[in-house]
């Protein structure tokens, strides 16, 4: 296991450098500059605000500039909002994001569970398969349905028609409520999806027909040795699923007016933001990789072959 972290996170580290530096060359590639919208600025401050910046070095001295900074922890200052770090942003935002993406993954995660192991339990086959075939349904039209005509339906519905639920804005626990419905419907889809899949692969291998033989009770061997292989393929994917669900949905925060990851980063990609757009892609970058490895981890605990580099069935 030990063998294993330290390869993920050089691998991890190698992943990110390449990310930043992408992102770095490409912000640079853009039309415009971060003080172009700037009306009759006369060329002397304009001068001296891109010498403040570094904005009137080369670009591979701006790229060396950039990445002796990152290597302090100084994410520099925002172009857009004045006397800000991009840190002290990208925080605050994070805090909303996290709190509404943790709340919709939770969500999502706990409903997805009971909905996905819910048909193994019902003993009659054809209402087990009836509720088989309308959870099916049920997911793949969660995941057909984008999240912004699905955030717009449940304001015309909730907000505007009963009004039982603040629209936008996040100023109380209610106002918490539509946002997290929202976010919540693709972890609970994918998560209902997965499990049922996962299940059905091992639901008929053999060491499950011998524990069912030696009469062992059915809830027994669902929950100890069919979920936990079914997990598996569910775990590979639940990692870059929080890592987008807690830096935050850039339609869902627009639609409800939430001060979050997203907001910030569409302001500054149109505001050519260059600092702030680095920081939120390194945040996401750190989130992404960071999860996958504990999806990877958690994989290796429920089955060792996958932590040695194995290949194979399912696990007794």
């Amino acid at each position: 296991m030990l063998s294993f972290l330290i390869k993920r996170f050089f691998a991890g580290m190698a992943t990110i450098w390449v990310v930043m530096t992408l992102t770095f060359f490409c912000l640079r590639a853009l039309p415009g500059g971060p003080f172009d919208a700037e009306k009759r600025l006369p060329p002397e401050i304009q001068q001296q605000i891109e010498a403040q910046y570094h904005l009137d070095k080369p670009l591979f001295t701006q790229y060396t500039y950039y990445l002796t900074d990152l290597a302090s922890g100084n994410l520099g200052p925002s172009y857009t909002y004045e006397s800000q770090p991009v840190s002290r942003i990208v925080l605050q935002a994070l805090q909303v994001s996290g709190l509404i993406g943790g709340l919709a993954l939770f969500t999502g995660i706990i409903l997805g569970f009971i909905l996905g192991v819910l048909p193994l339990f019902i003993q009659s086959r054809g209402l087990s398969r009836a509720t088989d075939n309308l959870l099916s349904v049920l997911s793949y039209g969660g995941l057909s349905i984008p999240s912004f005509v699905l955030a717009g339906s449940l304001v015309l519905i909730f907000s505007l028609g009963l009004h039982w639920l603040p629209a936008a804005r996040l100023q109380t626990p209610l106002h918490l409520i539509l946002p997290v419905l929202s976010l919540s419907v693709v972890p609970l889809a994918y998560t209902v999806l997965w499990l049922r899949q996962g299940m059905a692969d091992v639901l008929h291998h053999g060491f499950i027909q011998v524990k069912q033989a030696f009469g062992l009770p059915r809830s027994n061997i669902i929950l100890a040795h069919i979920l936990r292989n079914g997990l598996l393929p569910w775990l590979s994917l639940i990692g870059p699923l929080a890592a987008t669900l807690l830096t935050g949905s850039f339609a869902i925060e627009f639609i409800f007016a939430l001060p979050g990851l997203g907001k910030y980063f569409i302001t500054a990609v149109s505001d050519r933001d260059y600092p702030l757009v680095m920081g939120v892609t390194l945040v996401y970058s750190l989130l992404l990789i960071g999860l996958n490895t504990f999806s990877d981890i958690a994989s290796g605990l429920l089955d060792p072959r996958i932590r040695d580099g194995e290949t194979g069935g399912a696990s007794s």
